[in-house]
């Protein structure tokens, strides 16, 4: 498989004169998307991203929230997760399941009269293709990293990896139950965005994780595809 990207700059969000990659429920000064939100911010970002580069997006209410040179400032992007939340409810305690979060999609893609349509999940021996595919088609990947199944409370985690100046990838830190956006990949690693920041999760580990400890009922992605 060919390495396939985004075509176009990702969302980037000005804070304390550094550009982030990505936004950051972390940001939020609201103590349950804090915990909680990280649909809401990778549901927002890839709808920033599509109003921005998208021209069939770019009338909707994200794009004009993002006019100008397509980097916001943190009260600015704030203002949009906080408009966001009518479309991606976070469940207190629990978040947010990827088929909600593919929903709120398709609400704003209805509103915005934007010619998409989102589901959550495809066929595990399909997902490389389909991530794939939609970056081909410079749409970005949500990708829920979920929770141990079906026992939930299990503490079996995916790790994220940091590219450091050589080239070499190093343990960064663990998750799960935790929704990452895909913006790029190679024949080993995904290239994505978490808490504003780029990390890289290996995709053996990925299958490894979901085929062992979790399912692709809920680690699988948001699959963005013409109507």
């Amino acid at each position: 498989m060919k390495t396939c990207r985004l075509k176009n700059p990702y969302v980037a969000v000005m804070r304390d004169g550094i550009l982030s990659y990505g936004g950051s429920q972390s940001w939020s000064d609201k103590t349950m998307i804090k915990k909680y939100g990280c649909g809401v911010a990778a549901g927002t970002d890839l709808l920033l991203y599509l109003s921005l580069h998208k021209e069939s997006c770019a009338s909707s209410f994200l794009g004009k929230m993002a006019e100008g040179n397509g980097i916001l400032e943190t009260d600015r992007y704030l203002e949009c997760t906080e408009t966001m939340r009518s479309y991606f409810p976070v469940i207190p305690f629990f978040g947010m399941p990827g088929w909600l979060l593919a929903a709120g999609i398709n609400r704003y893609f209805r509103c915005g009269r934007i010619p998409l349509k989102a589901s959550f999940g495809v066929l595990g021996r399909n997902i490389w293709n389909r991530i794939s595919a939609m970056l081909v088609h410079d749409i970005p990947v949500i990708l829920a990293v979920g929770p141990n199944f079906p026992i939930p409370h299990k503490r079996h985690k995916l790790m994220l990896y940091e590219k450091n100046s050589r080239g070499t990838y190093q343990p960064s830190m663990e998750i799960s139950a935790h929704f990452v956006t895909v913006t790029g990949m190679d024949e080993n690693y995904m290239k994505v965005s978490s808490w504003g920041r780029e990390y890289y999760i290996d995709r053996q580990e990925f299958l490894n994780y979901v085929r062992k400890y979790s399912s692709f009922l809920v680690s699988n992605i948001c699959y963005i595809r013409k109507k």
